[in-house]
């Protein structure tokens, strides 16, 4: 009798293990943007403002493919505006990706990642006035587009941030 209930523990426990997937395999959904980047992006600073940016991104796999790092400046007239650092990792456990980032002011967020497919994704965070998402595709150019939103109530969404990068 115990031998029977250890076995349908295991093959239970076994079951539960199926059809969940690695964190290398989770992360190489996102890596199509591994690499340099540069380009344009424009950020909404305020009520009918907006700064351009001459954009630059870094992204690299770390850690045998577990981890992606993302690092973005954005220039503007030649002076730093903008930099921020993000690592992404996969929670096999849990069977959900995680994303830590932080500005150089200081500031850092835990967010949300979304595969939608292949060539894109989503990934956001709550705000103490609202939501903020992001959306990044691989355009049929190669190239990397991305635009942000921010909603005050999570229904009601106004454009924020609009990049296009080429690889280099």
């Amino acid at each position: 009798m115990k031998i029977g209930i250890f076995i349908t523990i295991m093959v239970l426990a076994s079951l539960s293990v199926y059809g969940q997937i690695s964190s290398q395999e989770a992360i190489k959904k996102l890596s199509f943007i591994k690499g340099k980047w540069e380009g344009k992006a424009s950020v909404t600073t305020g009520p009918g403002q907006t700064m351009q940016l001459d954009q630059h991104e870094n992204v690299e796999l770390k850690l045998g493919g577990k981890i992606l790092s993302v690092e973005g400046k954005g220039f503007n007239e030649g002076k730093l505006e903008f930099n921020a650092f993000a690592i992404i990792t996969f929670d096999e456990a849990k069977q959900e990706y995680e994303m830590l980032s932080w500005l150089a002011s200081g500031q850092k967020t835990k967010a949300y990642v979304t595969v939608q497919d292949d060539k894109n994704w989503e990934w956001g965070f709550d705000v103490p006035q609202g939501k903020v998402r992001y959306f990044i595709t691989l355009n049929e150019k190669g190239q990397w587009s991305e635009k942000g939103e921010f909603s005050p109530n999570g229904t009601t969404w106004y454009p924020s941030f609009n990049m296009l990068l080429d690889k280099k």
